[in-house]
């Protein structure tokens, strides 16, 4: 029924706990609830609904409300329980022999108003704090199984990108082809979700986007912005039609079991004006100064 053979391995989110648990025990953060998606499947392997609460001195306790058996086929965390609704997590715990925390950190960056007046009610003893800064600390240093994982999606990009020639035509609207390549990583396995932590941010693959189209900014955090096919979204790809002689940026991502390769490609139909060669040549050389600044700092 599922396919066990992409789990994360029980090593890894062992050594994860490991290194979340020395955090918590340097701050004197008595434990930690983890809700957020991806948080919860870099920690437990799974994003099924649930709460990973992590001690400071004990195993994680993973207290699942929807779907049990899945959630006990994907994770390796030793202790999975039930759940029927958030107002039992505290007899949870107590049942399964965790002291309830004085301190509790949990991810305040992300988790909704509503949500972390329920849970400061449940924990009415406790101080919550905000635990994402050493969460994101500690996912942004990858192990070889995690860079292993990246390398895998990168390549996967290259044959998205390369896919582009097959697809891009004169007169084909930005939508059309975005549609295209879409299927095309699709078929490779991307699981059609982009994940941004920042609030208000979705991404839908990435942004494709042509000519002046390009220069349209959005609401986005990113450096691209796009027309998109109405207001309600106002991001990527229009319904403008693709000219000739004008650069058609194609910047996504592949997405592969949860980790991301970002890649941004720009192709054209003929020749581009001078102007923008220019500028690209302009750009590449504040590149190359960047580069030589750093590795100047660093050596």
């Amino acid at each position: 029924m599922f396919n066990t053979d992409l789990n994360t391995p029980k090593s890894e989110l062992e050594g994860r706990i490991e290194k979340l648990q020395r955090k918590l025990d340097e701050n004197n953060i008595n434990g930690t609830l983890i809700l957020q998606k991806a948080d919860l499947f870099y920690f437990a392997g799974t994003i099924q609904d649930a709460h990973l609460y992590v001690p400071c001195d004990n195993d994680p306790i993973l207290m699942v409300y929807k779907d049990l058996k899945r959630a006990r086929a994907e994770s390796s965390i030793n202790n999975i329980v039930p759940l029927k609704n958030t107002g039992q997590i505290c007899n949870l715990l107590h049942d399964n022999g965790y002291a309830l925390p004085r301190i509790l950190g949990m991810e305040l960056d992300v988790l909704p108003a509503n949500l972390y007046f329920n849970y400061k009610s449940l924990f009415e003893h406790a101080k919550i704090i905000d635990i994402s800064h050493y969460l994101r600390l500690i996912r942004a240093v990858k192990s070889a199984y995690e860079i292993d994982l990246i390398l895998k999606a990168a390549r996967l990009s290259d044959q998205v990108a390369e896919s582009v020639e097959e697809f891009l035509h004169e007169g084909i609207t930005e939508i059309e082809l975005a549609g295209k390549i879409e299927a095309r990583a699709r078929k490779l396995g991307h699981p059609g979700i982009v994940r941004m932590r920042l609030w208000g941010s979705e991404l839908h693959y990435g942004h494709l986007m042509a000519g002046p189209s390009a220069a349209v900014l959005s609401f986005l955090s990113s450096p691209t912005g796009g027309t998109g096919v109405c207001p309600a979204s106002a991001q990527s790809a229009g319904l403008r039609p693709i000219q000739r002689h004008e650069p058609v940026l194609v910047d996504y991502v592949f997405v592969l079991n949860g980790y991301m390769s970002d890649h941004a490609r720009i192709f054209s139909l003929d020749s581009l004006p001078e102007d923008l060669i220019l500028a690209h040549e302009a750009m590449l050389k504040v590149q190359a100064t960047l580069k030589k600044e750093v590795l100047l700092q660093f050596s």
